[in-house]
């Protein structure tokens, strides 16, 4: 259950992450990182599972995906769910930095191209950048 304050006769909700990361620990030293800054984070290990929460009932601030995922790629998956309407952020992570992954993020919205391994220090002023503090998510 999200936690909800009324301010002003609007329901204000905590900023939604989902993290796509196959790479277990990563994805896990992520999201205990966003939790601790007060961030709602939904891990998912797979495009997937990631597709079927984007295109579901929830709906994410930001998504922090990386490229390389089981069977597919982070591109793919954005590529995807760009077409059905999903216009969440996007921090797009990747140990493979090369022109052509650039320029297909770039033309997919990609807020934030990030190289591995990265600070995360960095990520987490990126996510605040693109998404404002953990508690001033409208519903």
């Amino acid at each position: 259950m999200l936690p909800y304050v009324l301010v002003n006769w609007g329901l204000l909700v905590a900023k939604m992450v989902l993290i796509v990361e196959d790479e277990k620990l990563l994805a896990k030293t992520l999201a205990t990182a966003l939790k601790e800054a007060g961030y709602q984070t939904v891990v998912t290990h797979s495009a997937e599972q990631a597709e079927k929460r984007l295109l579901g009932d929830d709906h994410f601030d930001l998504v922090i995906l990386d490229h390389k995922l089981p069977h597919t790629t982070g591109l793919d998956l954005l590529k995807s769910v760009r077409e059905h309407g999903v216009d969440s952020k996007v921090i797009f992570m990747t140990a493979f930095d090369n022109r052509d992954v650039k320029a297909k993020a770039k033309k997919l919205d990609v807020d934030e191209y990030v190289r591995k391994p990265f600070d995360l220090d960095g990520i987490m002023h990126q996510v605040s950048v693109l998404i404002g503090e953990p508690g001033n998510g409208r519903r």
